[in-house]
């Protein structure tokens, strides 16, 4: 029956009662609870950063080191969290720097977007993903790590905005994932008790 009719008719079916009730019997197996798992194969693509782009954005950060006459804090990797926090912190600026190449903003921030991706890929061992689905407009990137039962989520575009902006650093985070990586909690410890 329509729903509407069934709201607004003047004969109302009352739901029928099972004559059998349930009862619980100690011997039946506990059922399994529903599992709360991320479709991650249905929102999340392992994506590959592009050699070209990357390689684009290690040689705008390293003539934006030239242009400046500075020496790198750490010298390889270029991309290191440091070397890349000196590039906004010191010389003339890197955002002036790159808008005379006629860059936009989303241009800059996706070069040390992708810096900083390619150096926690390859120093921690993330997974570097496309977001189908993103919450919020400059988490289309992300930085995933699962082990030990345990995710750890970054969101590079978006922190390389803050940073440009001057409200982060690349070390900080580093710095924090580092900290947090080595102190992942294990599903045997958090079983018998030991955290």
């Amino acid at each position: 029956m329509n729903f509407f009719k069934r709201l607004f008719s003047s004969k109302k079916d009352k739901p029928k009662k099972d004559k059998k009730e349930a009862s619980v019997n100690p011997k039946d197996p506990i059922p399994e609870p529903p599992q709360n798992k991320e479709p991650s194969g249905e929102r999340y693509v392992e994506e590959q950063i592009d050699a070209s782009i990357l390689e684009g954005s290690f040689k705008l950060i390293e003539s934006y080191f030239h242009d400046n006459k500075l020496e790198r804090k750490i010298k390889e990797p270029i991309n290191h969290p440091l070397n890349l926090d000196q590039v906004i912190d010191e010389g003339f600026g890197f955002q002036m720097y790159c808008k005379a190449f006629k860059m936009e903003d989303n241009m800059i921030i996706a070069s040390l977007s992708m810096a900083f991706s390619d150096f926690m890929v390859k120093e921690f061992g993330f997974k570097h993903l496309k977001d189908k689905q993103p919450e919020y407009p400059l988490r289309f990137l992300t930085l995933k790590y699962a082990e030990k039962e345990a995710v750890l989520s970054l969101y590079p575009f978006e922190y390389a905005a803050k940073v440009l902006n001057y409200e982060a650093s690349f070390e900080e985070i580093y710095g924090k994932v580092k900290v947090h990586l080595e102190n992942l909690p294990n599903i045997d410890d958090l079983i018998d008790g030991n955290l």
